[in-house]
């Protein structure tokens, strides 16, 4: 038994892996999830994470689930084999019901704009995750991510003008769920109110489209707003640059602002007015690090 031990390693319970609640238990599943389609190994840097929350180094662990029979190497390229499907399975099953369930905390809690409960849901949610980042979620969010999330509630600006009461509740919600999150999707149609998508509909784009870059473009204002406010009583930053896509969707008003330098007090209200782009302007402020001793522009 002991030379069966050497020769093929210790006997993996898959089922129980993919089940438990035990990190390094079930991340072991998350890391075979890795390989569902072929693909070469990870680079250097998320090996070494990966081997953070695993038992087993990384090249261990591959090693291990190919003598379990779970994962097969075809030259530089290594899939799951049909033995070890059913544990991702499981894995995945388990996985999306608690994404959709955060999902749902966060919006409950943002309906009663209980912003930071919604950022909490959120990062317990993404440090049951084998890397403590899911991979459809934003960036790491800032301290102070949830109080700007917040301002999208109390926002009167004309990118709402011309809109019902109840469209811009319902869009400022839309809004708030995805900067919290720090990413953007296309809700489905049916999932927008009747009334909602009647107002925001166009003749040149439907309703899940406009309702996309209107809250696309409410929460890039609150964005851009705590990026001058921060920088504004900075030392080492005197000069924000316009960034943004140049893409065929670019109207000519935004285009001959990008890359373009100012200094704080003189930069661009974002978003432009004149814009003329159907998705609106996606214009933002990047901060332009500088030495203290450098002299700062004179004119934008």
């Amino acid at each position: 038994m002991q030379l069966l031990k050497k020769l093929f390693g210790p006997k993996l319970d898959g089922m129980a892996l993919a089940k438990s609640q035990e990190l390094k238990e079930y991340s072991q599943i998350g890391l075979l999830a890795e390989f569902v389609q072929p693909r070469p190994l990870h680079d250097v840097m998320q090996q070494r994470a990966w081997s953070r929350v695993l038992p087993k180094p990384y090249m261990e662990m591959l090693a291990l689930f190919q003598k379990q029979g779970w994962l097969t190497a075809h030259g530089e390229q290594y899939q799951v084999t049909e033995a070890g499907r059913p544990f991702v399975l499981i894995y995945q099953e388990r996985m999306e019901a608690e994404k959709q369930a955060a999902l749902e905390g966060v919006r409950k809690a943002l309906a009663q704009m209980m912003t930071s409960e919604a950022l909490t849901i959120r990062r317990r949610y993404e440090n049951r995750t084998p890397l403590g980042k899911a991979d459809w979620t934003g960036p790491e969010p800032q301290m102070n991510h949830s109080a700007v999330t917040r301002r999208i509630f109390f926002l009167e600006h004309w990118l709402l003008d011309g809109l019902s009461e109840e469209t811009v509740k319902w869009l400022k919600l839309y809004a708030a769920e995805q900067h919290l999150w720090g990413v953007h999707w296309r809700l489905s149609p049916d999932q927008i109110p009747p009334h909602v998508a009647q107002e925001l509909a166009r003749p040149d784009m439907d309703a899940v489209e406009a309702a996309y870059w209107r809250a696309h473009a409410i929460a890039l204002y609150v964005d851009n707003q705590e990026t001058w406010q921060r920088v504004k009583g900075g030392d080492h930053v005197r000069r924000l640059e316009i960034v943004g896509p140049d893409d065929e969707y670019t109207c000519e008003y935004c285009r001959q602002y990008l890359g373009k330098q100012f200094l704080i007090t003189r930069v661009p209200e974002l978003p432009h007015r004149e814009c003329t782009s159907p998705f609106g302007c996606r214009c933002r402020y990047e901060p332009v690090l500088e030495a203290l001793e450098e002299i700062p522009l004179t004119a934008g």
